[in-house]
Parts: C-alpha cells; structure tokens; sequence
C-alpha cells in the first residue's frame, strides 16, 4: 500500500483531540522510518514530522508561528504607513 497526501489529510482531519493528532504523527514518522518506499510519492522528511510532532504537542498549536507572522504584519503595515508619510 502506498500513503498519498490525499489519505494523510483525510485521516488526520477526522481526529478530534490533539493527542490523537500526536500519536498519529508518530505513528506516520515510525512507518517512515521502517518502510521508506511506502511515502515515495510523499516529500516529507522525519525532522518535518518531528516539527509537526512538536508543534501539536504544544498547549496551543502553532501559536508562536500565528504571533510571528502578526508581528510581521504589523512591522509591514507600520513601514508602508511611514513610507506614505513621505
């Protein structure tokens, strides 16, 4: 059998809890790990599910990444603003 994208999100999206989400990312790096050649058509490697592990064990998933991107945003607009000023 061979994993596609497609299956990968459909299963992840019918979890409900977190720690479902966690354990089934594990179990996709563990069968990563052992049989390779099932995830051919997949570009992802075990440090990406090691993030991916990381960020959904956290209390709020992917947060500091949501706060980086607003504050990101913010500088922009705050620049673009400085930039119309003149």
């Amino acid at each position: 059998m061979e994993m596609t994208k497609e299956i990968m999100f459909e299963q992840f999206d019918k979890l409900k809890t977190k720690d479902e989400k966690v354990k089934y990312l594990f179990d996709l790096k563990e069968m990563k790990q052992k049989t390779p050649h099932v995830f051919r058509n997949i570009k992802i490697s075990i440090k990406q599910f090691n993030n991916l592990i990381r960020e959904w064990s956290s209390v709020v998933p992917f947060s500091a990444m949501k706060r980086e991107i607003a504050e990101r945003e913010e500088r922009e607009k705050k620049l673009e603003m400085l930039k119309k000023k003149d």
